[in-house]
């Protein structure tokens, strides 16, 4: 969060962070992973209609999976990268997203984090764009906006494409 708001903008401001990821997400010793079929990782997975609230009650399911697997392989947990290249790293810490932005808020009070899994290759619902619209309403121009998925390419550029429209008008 330093890096998008600097030294400058005040830590207790509003920063909005849209997530727009349709998979279930952890960190594990601080890195990012999610839950992806087998066949789709490093590849768009079109995972349906996922709503925020199945994503959301899908992290703890998640978390005590890649916790369980981590006891019985000796504190480690076997992950494949976004390249397809398996490694199994020591768990030292695992939490789930909420978490980690709960965490954050601890120093970045005004955060406001939103989930809007938006799928890949279709346009937005009607309902994503709500959600974003009225998350970015009453906000300065100069308040920071986050939006990010897995690569970075077609669902952020739809986010930001809407967060950009509205700023506009």
């Amino acid at each position: 969060l330093t890096k998008v708001c600097g030294e400058t903008y005040p830590k207790d401001g509003k920063i909005i962070w849209f997530n727009l990821r349709q998979e279930p997400s952890l960190y594990v010793n601080g890195e990012p992973i999610c839950a992806r079929p087998p066949n789709k990782i490093g590849e768009y997975a079109e995972l349906g209609n996922v709503t925020r609230d199945q994503n959301k009650a899908d992290e703890p399911e998640f978390l005590t999976v890649c916790q369980g697997r981590a006891t019985g392989n000796g504190g480690k947990l076997k992950i494949v990268d976004i390249s397809k290249k398996e490694k199994e790293v020591e768990v030292k810490e695992i939490k789930t997203l909420s978490q980690v932005i709960e965490d954050a808020k601890a120093n970045f009070p005004g955060l406001v984090h939103m989930r809007v899994p938006i799928c890949n290759s279709a346009a937005p619902l009607e309902s994503d764009f709500d959600i974003i619209c009225q998350t970015l309403a009453g906000t300065n121009i100069n308040t920071p906006v986050i939006i990010n998925d897995q690569v970075g390419l077609s669902r952020s550029t739809t986010g930001c494409v809407v967060a950009c429209l509205f700023k506009e008008f």
